[in-house]
């Protein structure tokens, strides 16, 4: 008997505990284990995801900043070409990379000064330019006394032509 007894005691001090806290009004509400449980790998999994994120977010920022840098430089490039271009250049490779390099070593950026100054110290890069009222008029007189191979180097020589040099080439075979 006195086990049922003191079942009986204890059964009736777990009530009375229970009434005395209850979990709606108590300041901290009890949450099954189960629960909380879940809650905790619901929390780590979206900190996962955040970090992941912030990680992705990183990603795109450096591809951004990467690609603003290559339009930048391809705008240039083109600036670069159309200015050699038409400033009549001969290798348009090798005036491109000799403008890059001043460009890059000026503070700021200017093509233009690059373009004309690698004109003026490198002038075996661009075709000269021949005046129109020149090349409207007939031959100098002195230019008759030069046999017609010296004439070709010559012409070949100002223009920068292709057709002009091979002309001169195949006089000079000839002879």
């Amino acid at each position: 008997m006195t086990d049922s007894v003191m079942n009986e005691t204890t059964h009736q001090a777990d009530t009375i505990g229970e009434d005395l806290v209850d979990p709606a009004t108590s300041p901290d509400k009890l949450v099954p284990v189960s629960e909380a449980i879940r809650y905790r790998k619901r929390a780590q999994a979206a900190e996962q995801q955040l970090e992941a994120l912030h990680g992705e977010l990183d990603t795109a920022r450096t591809r951004l900043s990467e690609a603003d840098q290559t339009i930048v430089g391809l705008e240039r490039q083109q600036k670069v070409d159309a200015l050699l271009t038409e400033a009549d250049v001969i290798d348009l490779e090798t005036a491109r990379l000799l403008t890059e390099q001043a460009v890059s070593t000026m503070d700021e950026a200017d093509v233009e000064l690059a373009v004309k100054d690698l004109r003026r110290h490198k002038p075996y890069l661009f075709r000269r330019r021949q005046s129109r009222a020149a090349s409207a008029m007939a031959p100098n007189i002195d230019s008759l006394d030069h046999n017609p191979t010296e004439q070709a180097a010559e012409k070949a020589t100002l223009s920068g032509d292709r057709r002009d040099l091979l002309r001169y080439l195949r006089l000079r075979r000839q002879q």
